[in-house]
């Protein structure tokens, strides 16, 4: 486990409870490197796995912090591979999953006609978006998709409102975006920043843990 000491970047947020960010699991696309954005495509055999591993590892954690699961909230993105992720997980940590809550907020930023496309083929289709993508990737907005910008304020106020620890799990763009604004990130390095399927990011008392 890592610790990386956190500033965080909107005093609104000073107050937060103990948050345990969790990427969903493999699909078909991840492992194709296709872009996937606001496509409802579900895990595969992989993504099933990493989200047993991951729920080991929160379950090794908070019982290492004295911390009782059922104590936690469970917020999820509505979309299918965060669902099936989100099942996976209370299956094994044995918390009624009629307890998670679906919200739009925790969706994956949308690549609109890029989704369902490799790297090669935007390049090849969408060469000077590619190129304007490289140049501000905080401002770009693909054809029919979203900025990571533009999801700064909803995701802002989403954290604020954070009265209890709570587990969330959802997405690269979404995680990306949450740990620049709790100050784990910096705007320079946020967007490239590796969110493995395979841990979970805990952010607690102002400061990130990765397990």
């Amino acid at each position: 486990m890592t610790d990386i000491t956190a500033q965080i970047r909107n005093p609104e947020l000073s107050a937060l409870p103990d948050l345990y960010f969790i990427r969903h699991g493999q699909t078909d696309w991840n492992r194709l490197g296709r872009f996937q954005g606001a496509s409802d495509i579900p895990l595969n055999e992989t993504g099933y796995e990493q989200a047993r591993i991951v729920a080991m590892k929160l379950n090794g954690y908070l019982a290492e912090n004295k911390i009782t699961p059922d104590t936690l909230s469970i917020l999820s993105s509505p979309l299918l591979r965060a669902r099936q992720t989100t099942t996976e997980l209370c299956r094994h940590l044995k918390l009624d999953v009629q307890r998670a809550r679906y919200l739009s907020e925790l969706s994956e930023v949308s690549y609109g006609a890029w989704e369902g496309m490799t790297t090669l083929e935007v390049k090849e289709r969408f060469p000077a978006e590619r190129k304007s993508r490289k140049s501000d990737r905080w401002n770009f907005r693909p054809q029919g998709g979203d900025s990571h910008a533009s999801r700064i304020p909803e995701l802002k106020a989403f954290l604020s409102e954070m009265k209890s620890p709570t587990i969330m799990i959802t997405h690269t763009g979404v995680i990306r975006v949450c740990l620049y604004l709790l100050g784990s990130l910096d705007r320079e390095t946020a967007l490239s920043e590796p969110i493995s399927q395979d841990k979970l990011y805990v952010f607690s008392k102002g400061s990130l843990a990765r397990v």
